[in-house]
């Protein structure tokens, strides 16, 4: 990209006038680059976006729509990512993945963190202090996975959510607690890239622009779980010292169990044990 490309970008952005016809990904980088900084917040989005798409990769033209370059710039970008190492491209597919570089950094600076192992003494104390479901959420790209779940003692479980399942964000109590704590841009691009999956929940963009924003004034999810209206569903993101989601927990109790009074006793308890497991994040050393 050269520096008149550069300098019409940044001019649109400061007057807004092109703004809201922008894809996306575009949009999201112009709102969230410092001044001079566009091409270094370009290739993390561009990354974000293979990260999102992992499993399948993504042959470049689509990499180049979804973040609404020209097919030129993108080749440039992710030819260097990729004879960096942030990017690998199959030999036969010809679609890029992460690359092995990003592994190697990931290893370096967390070599020993394991969500599940941190969270279960707090999801093994919630759940024999308030007798229900205690869940481990984490983020995927564009979903959540439950990574964990504990069962309580009382006899009627309320379980909502299976160990391995995946949800878009925003979709169900952790799921929703995870997407509420990213940046307001952050979190609306990942609305508007999950609108096209929603409704197979009976959701859509609006009510989960809704729910987050509730969520954020509320400070925590309290709602319905998703699969029976039966069932209620408390959760709290647990958050790294810069305010980044490791991950979330939630807790699911028929509804006749979990009253508003009893909801927010529950969401002290998880406060309390999240707190200790963010004490535990620190101690490792990650921030």
């Amino acid at each position: 990209m050269d520096r008149t490309e550069i300098s019409h970008q940044l001019e649109d952005t400061a007057s807004g006038s092109a703004e809201d016809d922008r894809p996306g990904w575009e949009r999201f980088v112009a709102s969230a680059a410092p001044q001079g900084a566009l091409g270094t917040v370009r290739i993390a989005a561009l990354l974000r976006i293979v990260a999102a798409h992992n499993t399948e990769g993504m042959k470049l033209n689509e990499i180049a729509r979804m973040a609404g370059l020209e097919q030129s710039t993108a080749h440039r970008i992710v030819a260097a990512l990729h004879s960096v190492g942030f990017l690998a491209r199959e030999q036969k597919g010809r679609r890029y993945h992460l690359g092995p570089l990003l592994f190697e950094l990931f290893t370096t600076a967390f070599p020993h963190f394991n969500p599940r192992e941190i969270c279960l003494p707090a999801m093994e104390a919630l759940a024999e202090k308030v007798g229900d479901t205690v869940y481990l959420s984490v983020r995927n790209g564009l979903d959540s996975l439950c990574t964990d779940r504990v069962e309580g003692s009382y006899p009627i479980r309320a379980c909502t959510l299976e160990v391995g399942q995946r949800r878009p964000l925003g979709v169900g109590a952790g799921s929703l607690a995870l997407l509420s704590t990213l940046p307001e841009v952050e979190a609306g691009l990942i609305i508007e890239q999950c609108a096209a999956r929603y409704p197979d929940y009976g959701l859509s963009a609006d009510i989960v622009t809704r729910a987050v924003e509730r969520v954020r004034a509320e400070g925590h999810v309290y709602q319905p779980a998703l699969t029976s209206n039966d069932v209620l569903a408390v959760a709290l993101p647990i958050t790294g010292r810069t305010g980044h989601p490791y991950g979330a927990l939630s807790i699911t109790a028929m509804a006749s169990r979990m009253s508003p009074e009893r909801a927010l006793e529950t969401v002290a308890a998880m406060r309390d044990q999240i707190g200790r497991v963010q004490a535990r994040i620190h101690d490792l050393g990650y921030v």
